[in-house]
């Protein structure tokens, strides 16, 4: 009997099933993190360029990506519950979008709309929009018209508070030189886009970017708005943040987030990411060539005074002794984050994903990181997180799109936590002030555990009702023991 190290429908069980006997499927473990076998998303005949994930209100994941060629397309698929959905081609209508390998198109969810940003070199910067999940998209809108002598590319795309979409793209020459970062922003939903910025103004050098590489957009509330970008300045191509605080009017401070000093004078392909953790502090990540080898980077930022905190580098998995590190990506909420990246030099499979996780904040990535292996070559990975669980998309050994999930447990109290699931039911789960315990089993004591093993709050529960309106946002453990002191369960629940 197999038994799955994480929680799933039925239904999804008896498809990982299906895949562990019946095709070649990898599952690995991490201290703290357990992750789930590998699920198809697409097979490479939808193609795979551009791999982008985007999660719902309610924690689904939809994947979006592009297929190159003679006609390009943009392609979605959603978790229905058992499995995804049957690949759906967007409308993009008479416009030819522009998709290559790692850039062309970028994803963001609110509520249940899917709002999906693509381009056209020549033409434009250009808007998708679904209203159900991504089953089925609307006409393209246009978010900005490509001026005579002139070429836009590499767009990304986040939503405000308010849903409201705000979209980054390069602006640049029809011979690709004099790269700046713009941001268009919609106030109707993403029905029109009437107010432009440079937002790479602030970095110097009027905000002269890298005319290839991804940006990163990054939204808190409705005001302020980060923008991760490599910069282009004379061939030193390193990695900046911007910030507004007027709902993206204006751009007026930034911060060198990268000490590496890397100068190159061709294209690196490769950007920024940026990820929220707590109060006002950022995580970006990024690749940099400075120190003579191809390897990621992560630095902290204080978003409220812009400046730098520490830079973090990350040695080799694979223990070659020539390796390249690239592509990577970052989630997380609060002082849990993961970060994930590719990673070349492994025996006998190449090239794999590499995973790197706290509980701790940035600091403790260093110390638990753990390769993915599988067969063939793993790339372009995506990562988004929400209410415990880490979702990623990538590329998978057979150029098809594969999907994975990895559920945050005890470490200590893993084994636990599997063999006794179920014997007692919480709910609502999350919860923002009771959590609601059901069990025919006399429960005698109970205690709430953080993601670091903390024991943090023993109260006794009240009528089968416990009290956690004052913890802070985050996941947590329940430990629920018999009046013996015996573990009857643990379980994992989120505080809103």
């Amino acid at each position: 009997m197999m038994i799955l190290p994480f929680t799933l429908p039925d239904k999804l069980k008896i498809l990982v099933l299906w895949c562990v006997f019946c095709i070649p499927v990898y599952a690995f473990s991490q201290s703290g993190l357990s992750w789930s076998p590998a699920i198809p998303v697409a097979a490479a005949g939808f193609g795979s360029s551009s791999p982008r994930l985007a999660l719902l209100a309610d924690g689904t994941p939809v994947a979006v990506w592009g297929k190159s060629g003679i006609t390009p397309q943009i392609w979605c698929a959603h978790w229905n519950g058992t499995a995804f959905s049957p690949p759906v081609q967007v409308n993009t209508a008479a416009i030819s979008p522009g998709v290559y390998d790692f850039g062309g198109l970028d994803v963001a969810a609110f509520g249940q709309q899917v709002f999906i940003v693509f381009e056209n070199f020549n033409q434009g910067i250009f808007l998708a929009h679904s209203n159900d999940s991504g089953a089925s998209w609307q006409p393209p809108v246009t978010v900005y018209a490509t001026p005579p002598g002139m070429g836009t590319t590499i767009s990304a795309i986040a939503t405000n508070a308010s849903g409201n979409p705000l979209v980054t793209f390069l602006l640049q020459t029809s011979a690709e030189t004099d790269a700046h970062v713009h941001l268009a922003r919609s106030t109707d939903g993403g029905l029109n886009f009437t107010e432009f910025t440079n937002a790479s103004a602030p970095a110097g050098d009027n905000g002269q970017a890298c005319e290839c590489c991804y940006q990163d957009i990054l939204t808190v509330g409705d005001d302020t708005v980060f923008i991760a970008f490599r910069a282009n300045r004379n061939n030193l191509r390193d990695m900046w943040v911007t910030r507004s605080t007027d709902g993206a009017g204006t751009f007026m401070a930034a911060c060198d987030a990268d000490s590496q000093d890397w100068v190159v004078s061709a294209c690196p392909f490769s950007g920024p990411r940026l990820a929220r953790l707590a109060g006002d502090s950022l995580l970006t990540v990024w690749m940099s060539k400075g120190s003579g080898a191809t390897r990621v980077y992560a630095s902290t930022l204080h978003g409220g005074t812009m400046e730098k905190g520490s830079e973090l580098g990350f040695s080799g998995s694979s223990g070659a002794a020539v390796f390249n590190q690239n592509h990577p990506d970052v989630a997380g909420m609060r002082d849990t984050v993961a970060m994930i990246w590719e990673e070349s030099g492994f025996s006998g499979t190449g090239q794999d994903l590499v995973c790197a996780f706290s509980t701790s904040g940035a600091g403790g990535l260093t110390t638990n990181v753990v390769a993915q292996p599988e067969a063939g070559t793993q790339k372009l990975p995506q990562l988004s997180y929400s209410n415990g669980i880490f979702h990623l998309l990538y590329v998978n050994g057979t150029q098809g799109l594969a999907y994975r999930q990895a559920e945050i447990v005890a470490p200590a109290d893993a084994g636990e936590v599997f063999s006794k699931r179920d014997r007692v039911r919480i709910q609502p789960n999350p919860a923002s002030d009771f959590l609601n315990l059901q069990t025919t089993i006399t429960i005698g004591s109970v205690e709430v555990i953080t993601v670091t093993g903390y024991t943090i709050l023993t109260p006794p529960p009240k009528q089968g009702a416990l009290n956690v309106s004052n913890l802070l946002p985050g996941v947590y453990f329940l430990k629920i023991l018999n009046v013996n002191g015996e573990v009857l369960d643990i379980q994992k629940f989120i505080k809103q």
